[in-house]
């Protein structure tokens, strides 16, 4: 969709890698559009500190029941537990 347009272009989209959403008194929307073909957690954020502080982050979660097939936990993360566990309570 191109500003100031209601139309989406299926055939030849926009590509961008910034977007303006407008100002408060002349909003706009914005649509995010990507392949889902790469299982897990994907956390889209702008690069801004004090728009990360703000809470302008999303995670978007990608074909949940194949994620542990796809994306096996390691054992050395199995590991962690038991040896955070066996330390000394003032050590946690």
């Amino acid at each position: 969709m191109a500003a100031g347009s209601s139309e989406y272009n299926y055939q030849n989209p926009i590509r961008r890698d910034v977007v303006s959403t407008g100002t408060p008194q002349n909003s706009d929307n914005v649509t995010i559009r990507f392949e889902t073909n790469n299982p897990g957690p994907w956390f889209l954020h702008c690069h801004i500190d004090f728009h990360l502080e703000a809470g302008f982050a999303v995670v978007f979660a990608e074909d949940i029941p194949d994620v542990a097939s796809v994306n096996p936990v390691p054992q050395a993360w199995s590991d962690l537990c038991p040896i955070y566990d066996a330390l000394d309570p003032s050590d946690h």
